[in-house]
């Protein structure tokens, strides 16, 4: 079984994927692949600093996540060559090790997974929705400006949008007990297939 999850900023989509490695699924998260791309890939390196200079690096050689965020949320072509770079590598990766364990019940997080039609790749979809007011507070909480969850909402498909193409919705509103139930229902679903 393979479950492509999606959902809004601030939705408690890592939760979710905690949820599902509890129930011994294999989980990937596509934030996590990005964040070693950027981290540890020669060629992304490469590519960040013949784009934009040293701008995107600290002294250490490392790359500046916060400076290459300030650049792709506020242009729209920037974020277009970023996600061009990056996207295809996390794809691939993620490919890769569903195809070393096919027979596994997987769980592939991907914010963007309707913005970039994976749907044909995955037995179900599941979205996760959150109230506005509560996906805010957990943004400001991880330290983000009213500015930058703006941006960032933006970048991807309405909310509601993702809930009706969606084969299954959770709704996250706050409670992390109300959030287990049912994932635990949706995984012992699953399991009846």
């Amino acid at each position: 079984m393979k479950i492509g999850l999606t959902g809004g900023i601030g939705c408690g989509k890592s939760t979710v994927v905690q949820f599902f490695a509890q129930a011994g699924w294999r989980t990937i998260e596509t934030d996590a692949l990005v964040r070693d791309c950027l981290a540890s890939d020669a060629t992304v390196h490469a590519a960040l600093c013949e784009h934009w200079g040293k701008a995107v690096f600290h002294a250490d050689g490392t790359v500046d996540r916060k400076a290459v965020a300030a650049r792709v949320f506020s242009d729209t072509q920037e974020l277009a060559w970023l996600e061009a770079l990056l996207h295809p590598l996390v794809r691939q990766a993620w490919e890769a090790a569903i195809a070393l364990a096919p027979e596994a019940n997987w769980l592939v997080e991907i914010p963007l997974l309707f913005e970039k039609r994976l749907e044909t790749e995955f037995d179900l979809i599941v979205c996760i929705t959150s109230p506005a007011d509560v996906v805010e507070r957990r943004m400001v909480h991880r330290g983000y400006s009213g500015d930058e969850i703006v941006q960032r909402r933006h970048r991807q498909m309405p909310l509601e949008e993702k809930a009706r193409r969606a084969d299954c919705v959770i709704s996250n509103a706050g409670s992390l007990e109300f959030l287990n139930q049912q994932t635990t229902r949706l995984i012992a679903q699953t399991h009846t297939h």
